[in-house]
């Protein structure tokens, strides 16, 4: 599975070498679970390519009171997953899933 993300802010967390934490996603944590082994992409907007992304190794719940319940994605950045597009169709909101 794929996720796009839009992502204007640069929330990201280095854990170690070439592993990350993204910011933190309104999303449903069976999603998230069934994401992990797929790809990640970031956009600062639909319709420009990606400028992150990378192989989802896990998730994690957020716990902190202003984005309690969201997802946060642990990732291992690749510079393939650089300008990436993706069609306009299939977006909710901030999110599409492939």
């Amino acid at each position: 599975m794929k996720i796009h993300l839009i992502e204007p802010l640069n929330h990201f967390v280095k854990l170690q070498d070439n592993i990350w934490e993204s910011g933190s996603w309104k999303l449903d944590e069976e999603k998230a679970k069934a994401l992990v082994g797929g790809e990640i992409f970031f956009h600062k907007k639909r319709l420009e390519p990606s400028f992150y992304g990378g192989t989802i190794l896990g998730y994690r719940v957020n716990q902190e009171e202003d984005n309690q319940g969201e997802v946060i994605f642990k990732l291992q950045y690749s510079p393939a997953f650089r300008n990436v597009l993706t069609d306009k169709s299939g977006w909710k909101k901030n999110v599409k899933i492939l």
